[in-house]
């Protein structure tokens, strides 16, 4: 079986959601990859072949004028490669995102008519007027219309990653035969602790990690910081992530208890942040999907403090492989923070059950679980063929 991936965008998880599971499958089946031009090549196996279809295209949360540019109009239009797709001649094609770019042109080609199509959809929504809020209207209004433009392609499978997102989606009129609940898969392409999740991680360190923007409730742990002090006074908040923190600076009233590093953060970084961190906290106050932050805390053997939003709750057990508080609580916060720093046995055991799950999310179990997916892709389109 040939596998054509279709990786839309350089940034975020999905170039290293793409290339770990891209490699997982390259071990049942030829891969290919279409991806951009300055997406990472390391990040994929010498058994996957890359072609480099795509030119970049740059954006500003902050400042989406920048999107008209015309480094980023060339960049839109060379997703007519996408064409390529017939020279590749695949089994099955997947979208491991679509965005405006890659769904336009995959209409344009009507890609479904002549090969099977599978789409992972990371998050789904009730509507996607739901993206619309005050804060940047200019950015929720193009969020919004990303999500619309993702019903131009027309799937055989969709993939989501929690029930949560399959149930939304059957309640938007999917069928539900062409729906398939696959976890997200624990990233191992930062590399990973073995055994004891102390192993290189330093005293008292919390981590944030991600894209930071107010969903991802940074302000919250910000408040809860000066409450952990009071009990664990050498307390260090690590955050990391690209995104707009100016406004949340201002909150930081001791900064000698804060480490920021408010830029990209490159694979090797991401490594040795984890492995400091005796705490991943995730203190989201929206949350749709499954998270990659939370599955490369697993990778490390890190025990977390996640918020009750979204799916969260059903991806952590709480007491086990870490703690759930209330979003925007930031007590609640402090409180379970202090408690895994001070409890060193608790937090140690709550390490081995994330390392636990990690195995059982790895990328050869999501990839078996991807070509079942594929495979009956293909004989439905059989069957379809031979009554035709």
């Amino acid at each position: 079986m040939k596998i054509l991936y279709i990786l839309s965008v350089n940034w975020g998880g999905i170039p290293h959601y793409t290339a770990e599971l891209a490699n997982a499958v390259s071990k049942h089946a030829d891969v290919v990859v279409l991806k951009p031009e300055d997406s990472n090549d390391r990040l994929f196996s010498e058994r996957v072949t890359i072609v480099k279809a795509f030119k970049p295209l740059h954006f500003s949360r902050q400042c989406l004028a920048r999107a008209f540019s015309l480094s980023n109009i060339k960049g839109f239009l060379s997703y007519s490669n996408i064409k390529l797709v017939g020279a590749v001649k695949p089994d099955v094609v997947h979208f491991t995102e679509l965005c405006p770019w890659s769904s336009t042109f995959a209409f344009l080609y009507k890609i479904w008519r002549k090969h099977p199509v599978v789409s992972t959809l990371h998050a789904t929504f009730k509507s996607p007027l739901h993206l619309l809020n005050g804060n940047n209207f200019l950015y929720s209004l193009f969020a919004c219309a990303t999500e619309l433009t993702k019903y131009l392609v027309k799937p055989d499978a969709i993939i989501v990653h929690t029930t949560e997102d399959r149930d939304t989606l059957i309640k938007r009129g999917v069928d539900l035969r062409k729906v398939f609940v696959i976890p997200h898969g624990a990233y191992e392409l930062f590399g990973k602790v073995k055994g004891d999740e102390s192993r290189g991680s330093e005293e008292n360190c919390v981590l944030f990690f991600g894209y930071i923007i107010e969903s991802k409730g940074v302000e919250y742990l910000i408040r809860a910081a000066p409450l952990i002090s009071k009990e664990v006074p050498d307390v260090k908040v690590v955050i990391a992530g690209e995104g707009n923190l100016a406004k949340y600076i201002k909150l930081i009233n001791d900064k000698s208890r804060f480490e920021i590093y408010n830029t990209f953060i490159p694979n090797e970084m991401v490594s040795k942040l984890f492995k400091r961190a005796k705490v991943v906290v995730l203190p989201y106050t929206y949350h749709r999907g499954q998270s990659g932050v939370l599955n490369i805390a697993r990778a490390f053997g890190k025990p977390v403090v996640v918020t009750s939003v979204g799916d969260l709750p059903n991806m952590v057990e709480d007491g086990k492989d870490g703690l759930v508080v209330p979003p925007k609580d930031p007590k609640a916060l402090a409180e379970a923070v202090v408690k895994l720093l001070k409890d060193d046995e608790l937090r140690k055991q709550m390490g081995r059950n994330a390392l636990k799950k990690a195995q059982e999310l790895s990328w050869d179990n999501i990839a078996e679980m991807h070509m079942k997916v594929y495979e009956g892709v293909l004989n439905v389109r059989k069957k379809v063929f031979r009554v035709c």
